[in-house]
This record gives structure tokens, sequence and C-alpha cells, in this order.
């Protein structure tokens, strides 16, 4: 007897969305907020997370920020999806990336929608101005997962620049 069942696809979209956040931690115990923003998936970030998957690459490994263009400064410009490198590099720093509740502002021993990735550069690391970033990764290849240009920050050996980007994947609506 033949078995007649039908499948029906189901469609299932799904949003990366990236949030960071940029902690200044001055020498004499002071810490602020100096920037919160988004940023964008690069197009060869989008294969990173396809190959995460199917379990092809190993993920984000290091933070790499830059100078960019001093044209910025007075014309600002926005990050395009087709950047796979940055501007002008000044350093790079390995990462830590762990699951974020967000529901409980906390990281979570198990897996969630939000991965967190943190980096400190130190007083004495990073000092130059500083308009781009991104996560890279894995060695050898080196993939721009993503990247943000924002406003200058003067990055000098009078502070740590902490730096938290949030990625949460989710399901939307068809």
């Amino acid at each position: 007897m033949a078995n007649n069942v039908t499948y029906i696809p189901l469609k299932t979209a799904f949003t990366i969305e990236g949030r960071f956040i940029d902690i200044a931690h001055y020498l004499d115990g002071r810490s602020e907020v100096i920037r919160e923003g988004h940023n964008i998936v690069t197009d060869t970030g989008l294969g990173l997370v396809v190959g995460a998957l199917g379990n092809l690459t190993n993920g984000i490994t290091h933070w790499e920020v830059g100078s960019g263009d001093p044209a910025w400064d007075t014309n600002p410009v926005e990050a395009q999806p087709d950047v796979a490198d940055l501007i002008d590099p000044v350093f790079i720093k390995p990462v830590t990336v762990s699951y974020w509740d967000a529901a409980n502002n906390r990281f979570s021993p198990t897996p969630t929608d939000t991965i967190d990735v943190r980096v400190v550069f130190m007083a004495e690391e990073a000092n130059a101005p500083l308009r781009e970033f991104g996560l890279v990764g894995p060695d050898p290849e080196n993939v721009l997962f993503n990247y943000v240009i924002h406003e200058r920050i003067s990055k000098s050996e009078n502070f740590n620049l902490e730096r938290i980007m949030r990625i949460t994947v989710r399901r939307t609506q068809q």
C-alpha cells in the first residue's frame, strides 16, 4: 500500500540584528557609556552564519578596530554589506563569545537566540582615532562578519575601551 503523504513546505524567515555598546573605563575608576548603536552583517558574514549551521566554521574569533577615513568626520557614511575588510585597521584582539539571556539581562549557560561578544582594549592598546570596527573569524579566512562605522572615538592611554556586541537571530513572520 502506497503512503500518500502530502508535504506542505513551511516558510521560515529570520533576521540577524546586531547592537553594540562602547564603555570607557577611566583610570580614576569612572565608567561611562560613550556610544550605542546598530551594526550590519556583511555579505561574507552571512556565509559564516550558513557555515555555522553546517558546522563548517569556528565562528567569530577576534575584534578589529580601525581609523577609517578621516573624511567621515565631516561627511558621515553608512556601512555597506559588501565591505570585506576595514579601511584602515589599527588593532586586533581576541574576543570572548557567550550566550546572552536578553529577557533576564544576563549570561546564559545554555544556547539562546543571542550571543554576547566582548573585548576590552586596555589603556595601552588601539590608541588612535577609531571610526570603524568589525568582528572577524575564523582563521585563516578571517571573514569580516559584521561591520560598523561610527563617530570618531579618540582612544588614548587615559581609558580602557570595552566593546560589547550582541547579535540576535530571530524568526520573522511570513
